[in-house]
């Protein structure tokens, strides 16, 4: 369904800053190649770091919980959702333990964007909106709040969500490719289309904008307006599933059926476990 959430980046989602009542030259302290192997997004040296630090000696709950809480911020960084949300699952363990504050922003939004890459939408927006009543100026964390509404198909959810990211961060594109997105399933393609022409006119030679608004139009059924901004898309971006596929769609519209078929095949054959595509592929060859 989130043909845009490639756009959102969720690496992107991890907090590194304190989180904890040490101070930040006290924190880096603690683990300082950890700290600074994860300044510089070198997730495997980070992650080394961390647990060596872990196994030398014993910490008072909250520096364990601190180095844990990193530890799993460069497990996203790498993108193994699974260990981060073992990290912060023992984070959150901790707390419980020592009777502290259950509702860390650094814990709440990371293991949610953990749980997002994982596909455990529901999970995740239990710990983002737990997040979300603390910082609610942050927008990329909206974004995460409007992809989990539109997975578990609460479009009205879902809109309100992107449209609080739009009004924080109006000039972030994939704030508009998530509102175009979740406007098309709320069925307000023309909206939609709008929305879309905003993420391109920030950026212009993006595939996910240009996608964005090629699906807008294909949905709005003004797939023959679209056709050349499809193929832009698809110019920067070839490999993508889901590029290929709009293209697909919007040949298929404008009744080029045997071109669109080829490039359901060639949709299928790139990503056959998305639905969309899958179902697409399914009903050209009469399954």
């Amino acid at each position: 369904m989130l043909r845009f959430l490639a756009a959102l980046g969720l690496a992107c989602a991890v907090i590194t800053a304190p989180g904890w009542a040490q101070n930040a030259e006290t924190r880096a302290q603690l683990c300082p190649q950890g700290y600074e192997a994860l300044s510089q997004e070198e997730a495997e040296g980070a992650i080394a770091a961390f647990r060596a630090c872990l196994t030398q000696r014993q910490y008072e709950w909250t520096q364990e919980a601190e180095l844990r809480a990193r530890l799993g911020a460069a497990y996203l960084v790498k993108g193994d959702a699974q260990d981060a949300l073992m990290a912060y699952n023992q984070v959150l363990a901790l707390i419980a333990d020592h009777d502290g504050n259950s509702e860390n922003v650094l814990v709440r939004r990371n293991r949610g964007a953990a749980y997002m890459q994982l596909g455990r939408y529901e999970d995740a927006l239990g710990d983002l909106q737990i997040a979300a009543r603390q910082v609610p100026h942050d927008a990329f964390l909206y974004l995460m709040l409007g992809s989990a509404h539109l997975e578990l198909e609460e479009g009205p959810e879902a809109v309100a969500a992107f449209d609080q990211a739009v009004r924080l961060e109006p000039n972030y594109a994939p704030g508009w490719i998530g509102r175009s997105a979740a406007l098309i399933e709320a069925g307000l393609t023309g909206r939609a289309v709008t929305d879309a022409q905003e993420a391109v006119a920030i950026e212009p030679d993006a595939a996910d904008s240009l996608n964005a608004l090629c699906w807008a139009l294909v949905k709005d059924q003004r797939a023959s307006e679209g056709l050349s901004i499809c193929d832009a898309a698809l110019d920067a971006d070839p490999q993508s599933a889901a590029i290929i596929h709009s293209k697909a769609a919007a040949l298929e519209q404008i009744g080029r059926t045997e071109e669109a078929h080829q490039l359901y095949a060639r949709a299928y054959e790139a990503d056959p476990e998305d639905l969309q595509i899958s179902q697409d592929y399914r009903r050209i060859q009469g399954l």
